[in-house]
């Protein structure tokens, strides 16, 4: 008897906290442990939703490579450091932060003004350092749900100015990493045993990020459940001889000349294109109906449709 293809039947968390989970999915056919494995991990790292700084503007500052005076970092390390600071965005996709600090001593990412739709997750990260006690700091920054990394060279240029585009890490996941062990159900024990490993900036939990990412990968295939797998009907190209024989079967009103011209030819006793082709330039000179500007015309038409006076069609069929 034939056995059946094997699902997991255990899937649970070994340890689990707000930045870091381990979970374990166990029984898998062979191979199979990989291939989730795989699936999972390229869809964590690329495309969980987050929020990430895109652009700052420190008032005084016009490019990210000035000092900002009475203060300890220059800009870069301000932009760095502001770059670490994770926000959870609750009701809206963009968001305008203000930072507003007097006086001698740290800044750190709690004295952010944030309305309560925004929610910093990292309060002591670390900002700046003010070394005069007579300056103050003004610092707008704009937030923005994403997803991956998003560098400068792609974002829309603001156009107030002032505003330093920032690259963007929208991603909560800082690592993923699997293993695969074997596993034995009943008499076998070559089935796989998927362990893996979980680490996020605190904006989402690893729970979190794992029921979104296996959300994308099901919305990814569920269309192709609909699928038709019918081999589509090819039209066999015209061969270039049967291409031949229909221009020449095409009536003499088809050709592209003045009506007087089409006279001309018609007067001939000439019905189709094929009549025309047989005759040369001189069997037309020759004729009483037809002159010079209409041979011009009838040559040039003939010219458009890869034809020409005087052809030998039956060596062509």
């Amino acid at each position: 008897m034939l056995r059946e293809f094997l699902f997991p039947s255990k899937v649970y968390w070994e340890e689990r906290t707000r930045t870091y989970g381990r979970f374990v999915m166990e029984p898998l056919e062979r191979g199979f442990g990989i291939t989730v494995g795989n699936s999972l991990r390229r869809t964590l790292l690329s495309s969980i939703q987050g929020v990430a700084l895109t652009a700052v503007k420190i008032y005084g500052v016009y490019h990210e490579f000035s000092a900002v005076d009475g203060v300890q970092e220059d800009t870069l390390e301000i932009i760095a450091n502001l770059k670490k600071v994770r926000f959870k965005l609750h009701n809206s996709d963009v968001e305008v932060l203000y930072l507003k600090k007097k006086g001698e001593g740290v800044v750190y990412a709690k004295d952010i003004s944030v309305p309560p739709s925004v929610e910093v997750v990292n309060p002591d990260q670390k900002i700046l350092t003010i070394t005069d006690p007579n300056k103050e700091i003004n610092i707008e920054l704009r937030i923005e749900k994403g997803f991956g990394y998003v560098p400068t060279e792609e974002m829309e240029v603001l156009g107030e100015v002032g505003w330093i585009l920032v690259d963007a890490d929208f991603s909560p996941v800082r690592q993923v990493a699997f293993r695969v062990e074997k596993t034995r159900v009943e008499k076998r024990s070559d089935y796989d045993r998927l362990i893996m490993e979980v680490y996020t900036d605190g904006t989402k939990t690893p729970e979190e990020v794992i029921k979104e990412a296996v959300d994308l990968i099901i919305k990814n295939f569920t269309p192709l459940e609909n699928i038709s797998f019918e081999v589509p009907v090819i039209e066999e190209p015209v061969s270039v001889v049967e291409e031949f024989v229909e221009k020449l079967s095409l009536p003499i009103e088809e050709l592209d000349v003045s009506q007087r011209a089409l006279n001309s030819i018609k007067r001939m006793g000439i019905s189709t294109i094929g009549d025309l082709v047989k005759l040369t330039e001189e069997d037309l000179k020759g004729t009483k109906n037809v002159g010079r500007k209409a041979i011009n015309e009838i040559k040039e038409a003939l010219k458009q449709m890869g034809l020409y006076l005087g052809m030998d069609i039956e060596s062509r069929r």
